[in-house]
């Protein structure tokens, strides 16, 4: 039995991804904003600081 393999000509596979992309950054850029509305500017680079 051959493979079937996805193909990407109609661009369907690209849009889905692309979507999902696009999500994952909104859902970054919106807990960053809320971090900052709700700690203040400083957090997110408390959260990025290594601990000692």
């Amino acid at each position: 039995m051959a493979k079937k393999s996805a193909s990407p000509s109609s661009d369907v596979y690209t849009a889905i991804l692309a979507l999902a992309c696009l999500a994952a950054l909104a859902t970054v850029v919106f807990v960053a904003m809320r971090c900052i509305d709700y700690y203040g500017s400083e957090s997110l680079l408390k959260i990025a600081a290594a601990p000692r």
